[in-house]
């Protein structure tokens, strides 16, 4: 970390630096930079609240068996997603320290690297149903997770080479674009549900595999507009970086092994879960869903201090990395304190749209006030993991959140 902290110095505060640099990051700042990563995560996860709502129609049953899918396929994507993120950390760096040539390269190192991992995904088939097993799957709901899970997989490499593009544009201030990517994906999903899982015309409906197919159909029109959009400020790929790929490996590599560790952690608890009952894992699926859409935001924030104080380190300013990370924790605590009040008030109106059982509806009420508990203390903590990972110091970040899924 030290050589990119190097660049630019000048004092040790950040005086001296022209422009913005040396100047303290105020929430407005953080905001503007962090709602359109929210509305992209939002826009994300709205993919997969959409995909519930329609599952929930099916039955209990596929709800279930998509819940533990979900879980498999993050286990298969999480580390590439991690290991990719890596760039996010180098472009941001090397922006803030003016070195744009660095920035490209580290952007296009991110990259090659997504491309070289889409070899894992076709081995990937020979350990899910496994997985689905060891997570309690069985019957009927062992039958649709495994069909769902086949098709989802196929979205990976989308996902994995949007993080790298979005990398690009995220570390260099611009949030926009990667949020328009993914309003796109969303709609195309939201379109595609209802015609591959009801059918439409001549096209004869699937089920709950029908939203694997059209949440592959969304990420992959995503990973278009951003390529489109990459196309010029991009450029030509340059010679290959052995340093510039190994340095994006280092720092992403303890991120994506964060990220296995603690969905495995989450997946183990699921496994518990499932031997409750299926009520219990519907009632788990749904207020997952639902509290999504306050931690998102939440994570979002996280996400922007990580970019502003990417680019405080590589222009060498503190007083600029500080007030980003107090910033942000202030903004997170207000807005995911917010989320925090509205599912301690009006539980059942939040899940009154999933066409619940009663006794799956009674399970998801009281999970829900467990949600509202966990609201402000997670928003100091990803504004905490957040900034961190953006100051390089990705594996102090790796051993803190295992340690904290875990426990």
């Amino acid at each position: 970390m030290a050589g990119e902290v190097g660049r630019g110095v000048r004092h040790e505060d950040g005086s001296g630096l022209e422009g913005e640099h040396h100047r303290p990051v105020t929430v407005r700042s953080v905001a503007g930079l962090a709602w359109p990563i929210a509305v992209q995560m939002l826009s994300y996860t709205a993919m997969g609240l959409v995909d519930t709502l329609f599952v929930g129609q099916v039955g209990t049953s596929a709800l279930a068996a998509v819940g533990l899918g979900s879980i498999t396929a993050h286990l298969v994507q999480g580390g590439g997603v991690g290991l990719v993120s890596g760039t996010r950390v180098l472009v941001s760096q090397r922006h803030g320290a003016s070195d744009s040539d660095g920035a490209r390269l580290a952007a296009w190192a991110g990259l090659r690297l997504a491309v070289a991992l889409t070899a894992v995904v076709p081995l990937s088939w020979w350990i899910l149903e496994p997985t689905l097993g060891l997570l309690g799957a069985e019957g009927s709901v062992l039958t649709i997770g495994l069909d769902w899970t086949r098709v989802r997989v196929l979205a990976i490499p989308f996902l994995w080479t949007s993080v790298a593009l979005s990398a690009w544009f995220q570390g260099r201030g611009d949030t926009r674009t990667p949020m328009v990517s993914t309003l796109a994906a969303n709609g195309v999903n939201i379109v595609l549900d209802p015609v591959f899982v009801w059918g439409v015309g001549p096209i004869e409906g699937i089920g709950a595999v029908g939203t694997a197919v059209a949440t592959v159909a969304g990420m992959a029109v995503g990973l278009l507009v951003l390529a489109v959009a990459a196309r010029r400020s991009l450029g030509e790929s340059p010679a290959w970086s052995s340093s510039t790929v190994s340095r994006v490996a280092t720092l992403g590599a303890p991120i994506g092994a964060r990220y296995i560790l603690e969905v495995t952690a989450f997946a183990v608890f699921a496994a518990l879960l499932a031997s409750v009952g299926e009520a219990a894992m519907a009632a788990h699926i749904v207020v997952i869903r639902i509290a999504s859409v306050s931690f998102l935001p939440g994570h979002a924030i996280g996400e922007a201090a990580s970019v502003l104080v990417g680019q405080a380190v590589g222009a060498g300013s503190r007083v600029r990395a500080r007030s980003a990370w107090w910033s942000a924790t202030v903004l997170a605590t207000v807005v995911m304190g917010i989320f925090g009040g509205l599912f301690l008030a009006v539980p059942e109106l939040l899940t009154a749209g999933f066409g619940l059982e009663p006794s799956v509806g009674a399970i998801a009420r009281d999970l829900m006030r467990v949600a509202a508990a966990m609201q402000v203390l997670d928003a100091v903590a990803m504004v905490g993991l957040g900034v961190l990972a953006g100051a390089g110091e990705t594996r102090f970040t790796m051993r803190l959140g295992v340690a904290a899924a875990w426990l």
